[in-house]
Parts: structure tokens; sequence; C-alpha cells
């Protein structure tokens, strides 16, 4: 489906696939593309020039593939996070800006560009040239990162008060959800200064989208500090977890240690007296049954006062 924004004089209008030749050509113009189809495809090809790439190179790392310039076109493939409750994802956004046109292909709704949308239809802005429309997503998107780590350094606070009270199943699921959120932020925001980098060296950019472009780089820079205080912060609150773990298990092993200690003289005079050899004179001693008794309970109760003695119990 091809949604298409022109902005023109002041208004940020959005036209059917239909009205594309009644737009005046002076309009800049945002085409938004969501799951594509072979015909859409060839129809940007025809009327913007737009070539569209394989599906596969969309996840790759190579900064080949996130960024490159062909003739008077650019090409920027940037990833955008996507948490719905306990689902993290990231979804690549293919961006094409050529002459008056940006071309953006997508498979999914993406926050960032329906907060554009929403702030145009409120507040609409006269945009001179595609990348500034660029430019506005990318400020949204770095403004909602922003937000998700101010959200996650509350909870990791909050975290490290929880793990001191209580060492849970939760508690290690919490972490390895936070951990996981940070990790994802922090590749996206890698991937942002790599491609934005690039962008702003290039001759077909604007002077002014270029200022806008080093602000958010900027702030990349400092989000990306926070991911690694995070990250640390994260690590330390898992390994006092692992000691505090460690410390319950040690005093339920020196529990049972103590315990066996406290009943093993018993148990050896048992053992000896149930060996019944003929040569043993307690073996039919009339006493010799309450005696072994009176020796284990005094065995065992002196091992006790010892134990309490030492702190051990």
């Amino acid at each position: 489906m091809i949604n298409i924004y022109a902005s023109l004089g002041g208004t940020f209008k959005k036209y059917g696939l239909d009205q594309f030749g009644d737009i005046r050509k002076e309009a800049v113009l945002w085409l938004d593309v969501e799951k594509p189809t072979d015909a859409e495809i060839d129809w940007l090809k025809s009327a913007v020039g737009f070539k569209m790439p394989p599906r596969e190179v969309f996840g790759d790392i190579e900064i080949s593939s996130k960024y490159k310039e062909e003739e008077d076109a650019i090409y920027m493939n940037l990833s955008f996070v996507i948490q719905q409750k306990e689902d993290i994802s990231v979804e690549p956004v293919l961006f094409f800006i050529k002459g008056r046109y940006m071309v953006s292909i997508r498979y999914r709704d993406i926050p960032s560009m329906l907060i554009f949308i929403k702030r145009m239809e409120e507040s609409p802005i006269n945009f001179q040239f595609p990348e500034a429309i660029f430019s506005q997503i990318v400020n949204i998107e770095v403004d909602r990162l922003g937000d998700r780590l101010e959200i996650l350094g509350k909870r990791i606070r909050n975290l490290r008060k929880e793990v001191f009270a209580e060492q849970s199943e939760e508690i290690i699921r919490e972490i390895s959800y936070y951990d996981e959120l940070n990790i994802t932020i922090r590749e996206t925001i890698n991937e942002k200064l790599r491609v934005l980098s690039h962008f702003v060296k290039s001759p077909r950019v604007n002077a002014q989208t270029k200022r806008e472009i080093k602000v958010a780089l900027d702030d990349l820079h400092t989000l990306l500090d926070y991911t690694s205080f995070y990250m640390d912060k994260l690590d330390s609150i898992q390994n006092s977890l692992l000691g505090l773990i460690s410390i319950k298990q040690n005093e339920a092993v020196k529990v049972f240690t103590v315990i066996a200690t406290i009943f093993l003289p018993a148990t050896l005079i048992a053992s000896i007296y149930g060996m019944n050899f003929d040569n043993m004179p307690e073996l039919h001693w009339k006493y010799g049954y309450p005696l072994s008794l009176f020796l284990m309970v005094i065995v065992t109760l002196s091992l006790i006062y010892w134990v309490k003695k030492k702190g051990w119990l």
C-alpha cells in the first residue's frame, strides 16, 4: 500500500496513488510504502526511479547494505525499536531520497512515523527538501530511544532494591528482559551513528538538514554512553543476585553439615554396638542398652551446645 504525503505552502496533505498526477510539481513528496507488491515496486521505479533491493539485505550489518549513494539518489536502511509489552523487536525501514521525493519501505507500523504523521496533521510544517522529512522522523526516533532509556534507568534502580529484598525467578527474568532491551537499543544507536555519519557528509544533503542530523548524532552519542552505564549496572545487579543466592545456598549447606556432624558420634556408637560379636561384654550386660542410649544423648547434647556456642546454628 502506498500513501503519498505532499508538503507545499505550509500544508501537509495525504493523497492516494490515483491522485499522484494531480499533485503540484513543486511539492515535496513522501511516498510511504507498507508491504509493497511487485506492481507497486514497478510503479515506484517508473515514477521516481526507485530500485528495490532484495529484502534479505535489510538485515545485513555491513555499511554497504545500510547506506548507498547512487547517481543522484541516497539509499538508507535504518532499524526502529518496537516495544510491545514484553516483546522487543527491531524493524528495518529502507529510505530512498531523490530530488523532491522520499520513499520509505516498511513491513509493519513504525511508531516514530505514526507520531510524525500525527504531528503534521495537527501542526503542518513547510518542507523544502525531502531529507528534512527524514530528519524529523529520525529526531522523533532519537527522542523515543531517550524516553525508553529514561524508563529503563528508573526500573534498573528499582530492581537493585528488589534484589536485596528477595531473590526470585521473577527477578532473574526482569534482569534478562532489561538487558535484552538495553542491548537492542544500543545496537540500533550504533547503526544510526554509522548511517547518519555518512548521510551528513553527502553533498546531496542541504546544510539545514545536516545541522539537524548533527544534533541528533550528538544525542545518539550521549544515549550510547547511557547504554554502557546501564549495561554495567545490570551486570552489577546480576553479580549481587548471584552472590546473595550463593550465600543462601551456603547457609543451607552449613545447616545440613552441622546436623550431620551432630549425629555422627551417635551413629558411630550405634554402629559399634550393632556389630554383634561374641566377645562384646556389653552385649549381654543388663545395662548395656541404657548405657549406649545415654552415651548417644550425652554426646549429641554436648555437640549441640558446642555448635551453638560457636554460633554455627
